[in-house]
């Protein structure tokens, strides 16, 4: 039976691709406002996601401020690192229009199986990122700063890059059903209902707009964003990672898909947006979905970075119904032309007469662009742990804004943060509300233990700054905010309660303290669901157990078998099997180390000399040896 940890771990992975709450613009979560501010110096710990630089990025362009930001992003893995790059460097290709970079972006941000033309375009960019890595070469040159990560760390995502070359051997789709089964173990033939479950009961109370059909297609098939009705052969070779686990006993690096199966894409970049009209309902039901919202959002950064203006959805655009955004947007003026010349814009779509790419509604007279904004720097970081930066110059009181992902939580435990953080600087960590796989009581844990480990690096709660950030249903962001007063910091520290001895930490931090009491699968059980549509005649998969990989913190990890007892039972000061027996005192021991102890007490209980009862064992030790090569000798 899986404990809560192996289960919350199973699903959301140990390789995050995407972030699991919604894109903010980090210039409003500092403390001070954009008239105030004059510089941002933010950290960003294992984010996960480019959604929130491309946003802030994006925002500062189209308000056309001056204000200096330096993003420092953290990440443990290097395969998340190259995703970044990657899809930076698609925002910034001077060869693709806003449409089809658009597509292509949420194509490799979200989709486990890519369109041909997306893999070719792919294995076009590999070359390009590497010699950017390696040299500076290329237009991410101005944006992202490499220097700060060490030359074996440039080589491991370099390793990365290469391996997304079509030689190396990607089945995605096997890997994404192995993990499938591993999550819903006996339960994979009844996995609609349980994917509806979590709809119905997590999903549609967070956030209605994602689509029931839209989030069960991701779940069973790991498509996400559909582009243009088209075929999906080929693998998305960026999702593939390595993970530390263990087969058959030994220590080794397995390759495959290691990231999220139950959260979706959608929350980061499909569960908000500024557009209101894209959450009108119709007889209760939304008339757009969440890819409509977030080809929008994506769409509208693009707009914004390369033309300084904001994106506005044309109105004729309103009442259109379609799979996709661009349903709409491409037939808005059929009316007009009385369905003259449908079929030549058809056969011209995608080319340089795409409606998308040349739309002027709201674009003003700006002119394009496609530089990155200037003092806007990226600057990587790879780690997990906050007090790597504790002790260097360089970092010391740099940070007046710290964005800490809800798998990096475990890091506020650690006394780097008064070193790094200037004085009325904000840490914003963001919360368990919108985690599948953990009830109610649980979330409630989570974000307490997060006000309590803040309170611990001397930051105070501000509930007040959350109201702030809310979706379109009024449902706030998963985002608890804490200040860092120096004057008041020693004081904060001196009235919270002393750290109790904590469980081990894992890639998710506080996790596995939080849900330590509870050891049982409390997962969606088949009473749970009687009545739920569907769920009726439907037969449990009863699968063998099979040798399986075991791994780390995300596949499910078999319980270590106790040791068994040696000839002589357990030994009696190690507690390791028992291979020899002491005739004096009759006790079992394992090594020499053992059996020296053992003659030791009993020399004191018997009043004899400790060090003479070793210079005994020492001697006896010696004509074993002796005895044992003369042996040998008359054999030959």
């Amino acid at each position: 039976m899986k404990t809560k940890v192996q289960q919350f771990m199973e699903g959301t992975g140990t390789v995050r691709m995407w972030g699991f709450s919604p894109a903010v613009d980090l210039h409003e979560l500092a403390p001070q406002g954009d008239a105030e501010q004059k510089e941002l110096q933010a950290l960003c710990v294992m984010p996960a996601d480019v959604s929130s630089i491309l946003l802030t990025m994006g925002k500062l362009r189209r308000k056309g401020g001056n204000v200096k930001t330096n993003l420092y992003v953290m990440e443990k893995h290097p395969e998340v690192h190259a995703r970044h790059i990657l899809l930076l460097s698609l925002v910034f290709d001077p060869d693709l229009g806003m449409r089809e970079c658009t597509e292509i972006f949420l194509e490799i941000y979200g989709n486990h199986m890519l369109r041909k033309q997306t893999s070719a375009y792919l294995q076009s960019r590999i070359e390009e990122l590497i010699r950017f890595l390696t040299d500076g070469e290329g237009p991410l040159a101005a944006l992202i700063d490499t220097s700060l990560l060490k030359f074996k760390q440039r080589d491991a995502i370099e390793k990365v890059l290469k391996s997304w070359r079509e030689e190396t051997e990607c089945d995605m789709e096997e890997w994404r059903e192995k993990r499938m089964r591993s999550y819903f173990e006996d339960r994979y033939d009844y996995r609609k209902n349980l994917i509806d479950w979590d709809y119905s009961m997590n999903v549609k109370n967070w956030a209605e707009i994602v689509h029931s059909k839209l989030y069960m297609w991701w779940r069973q098939e790991g498509i996400a964003f559909e582009i243009r009705d088209s075929r999906y052969p080929q693998p998305n070779r960026t999702l593939a990672s390595w993970t530390e686990g263990k087969q058959k006993g030994y220590s080794k690096l397995v390759r495959g898909y290691w990231g999220d199966i139950v959260q979706s894409p959608y929350m980061a970049l499909g569960a908000d947006c500024e557009e209101p009209r894209l959450f009108k309902k119709r007889s209760f039901q939304h008339i757009k979905t969440c890819q409509h919202v977030a080809e929008f959002n994506v769409y509208a950064m693009l707009h914004e970075l390369r033309s300084g203006q904001q994106f506005k959805m044309p109105d004729a655009d309103d009442e259109i119904y379609g799979r996709s955004f661009w349903g709409g947007l491409s037939h808005r003026d059929t009316s007009e032309a009385k369905l003259e010349g449908i079929a030549e814009d058809e056969e011209e779509e995608g080319t340089e007469t795409d409606r998308l790419d040349t739309l002027k509604s709201g674009a003003g007279t700006g002119e394009m662009s496609m530089k990155p904004p200037a003092d806007f720097k990226v600057l990587l970081l790879e780690g997990e742990d906050v007090s790597l930066l504790q002790g260097k110059r360089r970092f010391a009181n740099l940070f007046n804004l710290a964005v800490v992902s809800n798998q990096a939580t475990g890091c506020l435990q650690q006394q780097a943060w008064g070193e790094i953080l200037q004085d009325k600087a904000r840490v914003v960590c963001e919360g368990s509300e919108f985690m599948l796989n953990l009830n109610k009581d649980e979330r409630q844990a989570f974000n307490a233990k997060i006000v309590e480990l803040g309170k611990r690096i001397g930051c105070s709660h501000d509930a007040s700054a959350r109201r702030k950030f809310k979706l379109y249903n009024d449902v706030e962001y998963p985002l608890h905010f804490l200040n860092f007063d120096r004057s008041k910091a020693d004081a904060i520290i001196a009235e919270c309660t002393p750290a109790e001895p904590a469980g081990a930490v894992n890639e998710d931090g506080m996790l596995a303290d939080t849900l330590a009491t509870s050891t049982l699968d409390d997962r969606t059980t088949d009473a749970d669901l009687q009545g739920v549509e569907g769920s009726e005649g439907v037969a449990l998969m009863q699968t063998p157990e099979e040798e399986i990989t075991e791994l780390k913190g995300s596949a499910a990890v078999k319980p270590e078998e106790p040791p068994k007892p040696g000839p002589h039972g357990f030994c009696a000061i190690t507690g390791l099997p028992a291979k020899y027996k002491d005739p004096k005192t009759g006790l079992p021991y394992a090594n020499v180390a053992a059996f020296k102890e053992l003659r030791a007490k009993h020399a004191a209980e018997h009043g004899e000399e400790p060090e003479e009862a070793a210079a005994k064992v020492d001697a006896s030790a010696e004509e074993k040896e002796e005895a044992k090569g003369g042996e040998e000798v008359k054999e030959e």
